[in-house]
């Protein structure tokens, strides 16, 4: 059973979610109330932020005060459906993945739908990784993290490196990825009403806007039905609860068709996005501290 933080934590969001409508949301008031919600949400200690832009492209570094001897990137690619969500709204979470790793972490706000469509969002994603590596990180020290949509480019991001003959990097991590932009796992509906995160009839429309022109199981869109060997070792994590649980489920299994190693973490009765809580609630804390574990795990030839 989910702890008594959480149980609140969410009761608290089902009645905010009753301010936005099912369909047609305002994206402009969503964002905006996203971007002020996260405000609370502080650096922890023992690490410090600065903003810049490259190529454009605004962009936030998050290192710890104290570095570490071995040398160490995480790649952070945020969710919200590609539509919402920044470094802003994410960097708490990220400073803690930090303080925890001393790894250096950069966010990249990249371009957003409905102006922006798909490959806008990976592109912006590969000025990063470039970014990392032309400041001296090589790809056996770097990992790249997403959530939710973030998850799913964190797989997109990857596909487009194969095209282009890059390396990739160390490792990957997927927390509650949206891989499947066509909904067809049967959590989409089975979990319709207990996610309050998602509005799975408003991601259905988002789906087609952020495909553009492609088709909907275009790998760069839909990531589950794209060409997944070689890729490196990756971290999945997921709960019963979500919307999105099946697509991380049959991602799960995607890998381990094409023998990529993967490390699946399952929760039950969380929301999706519970990661970004750490502060208040357990089950968040938990999880950050395992995608720490497996990024020293990957990046820290020292880590025990």
């Amino acid at each position: 059973m989910a702890s008594a933080q959480h149980r609140l934590l969410k009761l608290a969001l089902n009645v905010s979610s009753m301010m936005f409508p099912t369909r047609n949301l305002n994206l402009t008031l969503l964002r905006e109330s996203t971007e002020l919600i996260s405000l609370v949400a502080l650096l922890p200690w023992g690490v410090k932020a600065k903003k810049f832009s490259v190529s454009n492209l605004d962009c936030e570094i998050i290192e710890p005060v104290r570095k570490s001897e071995t040398k160490k990137a995480l790649l952070y690619l945020h969710g919200g459906g590609y539509a919402i969500g920044s470094s802003q709204t994410h960097r708490s979470m990220v400073g803690k993945l930090v303080d925890d790793t001393h790894a250096t972490a950069l966010l990249v706000n990249y371009r957003k739908i409905p102006t922006f469509p798909c490959p806008a969002a990976i592109e912006d994603a590969l000025v990063g990784y470039q970014y990392l590596l032309d400041n001296g990180y090589l790809p056996e020290e770097i990992a790249v993290a997403g959530d939710s949509a973030g998850g799913g480019l964190v797989c997109s991001l990857f596909f487009m490196l194969k095209e282009k003959q890059m390396p990739l990097p160390k490792c990957g991590i997927c927390l509650s990825p949206w891989v499947d932009l066509l909904h067809m796992g049967e959590s989409s509906e089975k979990n319709k009403y207990s996610d309050p995160f998602v509005k799975v009839d408003e991601m259905r429309r988002w789906a087609s806007v952020y495909a553009g022109e492609k088709p909907l199981d275009h790998p760069y869109v839909s990531p589950l039905y794209g060409d997944l060997s070689n890729f490196p070792p990756m971290l999945i994590q997921t709960s019963t609860n979500e919307i999105l649980h099946d697509d991380s489920k049959r991602l799960k299994e995607a890998f381990e068709n094409v023998n990529v190693p993967v490390n699946y973490q399952e929760w039950d009765d969380l929301i999706h996005w519970w990661q970004l809580f750490w502060k208040f609630i357990p089950e968040s804390e938990e999880a950050l501290n395992k995608v720490a574990n497996f990024i020293n795990f990957h990046l820290d030839p020292t880590y025990k």
